[in-house]
């Protein structure tokens, strides 16, 4: 008869194999209707496959209405930013952190596109919200806070068509973008205003102090978009 010390090592021994750490996958969903290059960058570890986007950048194409599937390995830690018309959101991945989870993010400094980035089963984060960085449609989100804003702030905002456009009437946004030369008007208003799910800013890791009331939101809310969800299998679905 085994001791319980005995048992107790059989029965660790058959759990192992179930208990450690699954190998990351990575789903990239292209709705689009024509093929999309996407920039790739590795911090850490390595990916499968690699191809040249447009401008020489490495990175790989996802054609058009199809889900492309990836597994890299377990230490990547990286970056894909989808190349169309001009660099749009960047969905940081991280695997490496640890191997039961994943670190992830939606960064709209440089960019702005109609994308996601969660968990392939959409479960919800720990705190029981959304886990889906970025946003399905940035341009409908905007609209919804700019038709909350008063003159002033709208007519601020107008001043810079390269990153906020509206109609004849100036009562509907066509246009958002973004880049780090952006105005911070422009920056606050997607940020706090509009409320994406991505952030805008380095927040507190740019080791900038900040002064005004605004300036405190700003970072606090740039600091909550780095996330982290139980699961090793990703998907990026750009829209």
């Amino acid at each position: 008869m085994l001791s319980l010390y005995q048992s107790s090592l059989l029965l660790s021994s058959i759990l192992l194999p179930l208990t450690s750490a699954t190998a990351p996958t990575l789903r990239i969903h292209n709705t689009h209707t024509t093929p999309i290059c996407f920039h790739l960058e590795t911090s850490s570890g390595s990916f499968p496959t690699t191809t040249v986007c447009p401008g020489g950048l490495p990175g790989i194409t996802v054609p058009a209405s199809h889900t492309s599937v990836f597994h890299p390995s377990e230490a990547w830690n990286g970056a894909l930013t989808p190349i169309s018309g001009g660099a749009g959101t960047r969905f940081e991945i991280n695997f490496s952190a640890d191997q039961a989870n994943t670190w992830y993010d939606a960064d709209m400094e440089m960019g702005i596109s109609a994308g996601t980035l969660g968990p392939t089963d959409h479960r919800a984060r720990s705190n029981g919200q959304s886990s889906l960085a970025g946003e399905q449609d940035p341009l409908g989100k905007a609209n919804a806070a700019f038709a909350h804003l008063d003159a002033g702030k709208k007519a601020a905002l107008l001043k810079s068509p390269k990153y906020v456009q509206a109609d004849a009437s100036k009562a509907r946004l066509t246009h958002v973008s973004n880049d780090k030369a952006a105005p911070e008007a422009v920056r606050v208003f997607f940020q706090l205003d509009a409320g994406f799910m991505a952030y805008m800013g380095a927040g507190s890791v740019a080791g900038k102090t900040p002064g005004s009331k605004e300036e405190k939101e700003m970072v606090k809310a740039q600091d909550s978009k780095s996330w982290v969800v139980g699961s090793r299998d990703m998907t990026v679905t750009l829209f």
